[in-house]
Parts: C-alpha cells; structure tokens; sequence
C-alpha cells in the first residue's frame, strides 16, 4: 500500500494512523529512520524504560546474602 503525504517547511511528514497501527508506533514513541541509496525506512524501536517493573527479582529463599557469597567463591574460579 502506497499513500501520498507532504513534507512540512520543516522537514516532517505525518505517518498515516493504518501504517502506525499496523506496526505498532505509538505517540511519542521512538522510530529508527535509515537512508538507503533510493529511500527511507522507518523502524520502530524501543527504549529500556519501557520494560521498567516488569521483571521481578526472584526471591531468595531464606538464604543470606553472606551464604550467597560463600557458595560463589567455593564454586567459581576467579579469572
């Protein structure tokens, strides 16, 4: 599919809302733009604050961090 849009005094095109959505870019999202030898590409990407507090640390199951220690430094080889 093939749409027409203008550039802007500025330099910006809009992105049609069918091509966002289809891709998933979202306002105020970040895009990655690379020049080819005849034509633009544009990418979506996404920054690490996106995934902040989806990952949860694993508990620790009654173990103390200096046990934790030991059993690193009996187990490990320093390099």
């Amino acid at each position: 599919m093939q749409v027409i849009t203008t550039v802007t005094q500025k330099g910006q095109i809009t992105l049609p809302k069918q091509f966002r959505d289809a891709v998933g870019i979202d306002k105020y999202d970040k895009v990655i733009v690379e020049a080819g030898k005849d034509h633009i590409k544009i990418k979506p990407t996404f920054d690490i604050l996106d995934i902040a507090g989806t990952f949860h640390p694993r508990k620790n199951k009654g173990k103390s961090v200096l046990k934790a220690r030991e059993y690193m430094e009996k187990h490990y080889k320093r390099v």
